[in-house]
């Protein structure tokens, strides 16, 4: 089952400035985007079709556990813990579920 994603409203021109460029809009453009954000940096974030539409349905934001090279599992224990407070941050439901592989 693919996620509802919502369309978000684009600017129609670039920016004139920005103090980051952000190529590519899936979970992880999209995250690092509103992570910089947070801190303050104006970021522009260039997405070719629709945000969180492209290989945010392909690369599960890091999370997965299982079957992954033991020097990654720190790095999918900080991407669960984003996951979990990223809808609070936000004020939405982001849609992620913790479901397991088969």
């Amino acid at each position: 089952m693919s996620p509802i994603v919502k369309r978000i409203q684009n600017d129609q021109e670039l920016p004139a400035k920005a103090d980051v460029v952000v190529i590519g809009g899936g979970i992880i453009g999209a995250t690092a985007a509103f992570f910089l954000a947070e801190r303050g940096l104006s970021v522009a974030l260039v997405e070719k079709g629709h945000v969180g539409c492209e290989q945010s349905s392909r690369n599960w934001g890091w999370c997965r556990q299982q079957n992954r090279d033991e020097r990654e599992l720190p790095l999918s224990g900080v991407a669960l813990r984003l996951w979990d407070e990223f809808a609070a941050k936000i004020g939405e439901d982001v849609g992620f579920r913790r479901s397991g592989l088969v």
